[in-house]
């Protein structure tokens, strides 16, 4: 496992967060973009539990899936490495690390986010 920091693009123009693939502001259409990244710790903003998961993830369903928002605004969506206790507003790590292996068989890694102890 390695690290690899959230990266998003902030507008120049407007100040829109946008995630680091869109070329253009999403909303004025400007192309000049400062760079934001993410630390620390962040908060769930809302969540699910997934029973019918794509083929991917079913060996290991049910599991939860998130919206996080970072103390800069920054939001993000990820598995959430506990379905017990769950509660909106509550404090969560970044824990980069293994979710599934894609259909080819290769590991696919990203954010998962974990209840701060």
């Amino acid at each position: 496992m390695y690290e690899k920091s959230l990266i998003w693009k902030k507008c120049k123009n407007c100040g829109f967060l946008q995630h680091e693939s869109h070329l253009r502001c999403l909303k004025c259409k400007n192309e000049g973009f400062n760079q934001i990244e993410t630390s620390g710790t962040c908060r769930l903003l809302t969540f699910t539990i997934l029973t019918a998961s794509p083929a991917e993830f079913r060996e290991s369903q049910p599991y939860a899936l998130g919206i996080v928002e970072f103390d800069n605004g920054i939001k993000a969506l990820g598995q959430l490495t506990t379905l017990e206790g769950l509660k909106i507003g509550m404090e969560l790590n970044p824990v980069y690390t293994k979710i599934c292996d894609n259909l080819d068989g290769q590991e696919i890694y990203n954010y998962k986010f974990s209840p701060k102890t």
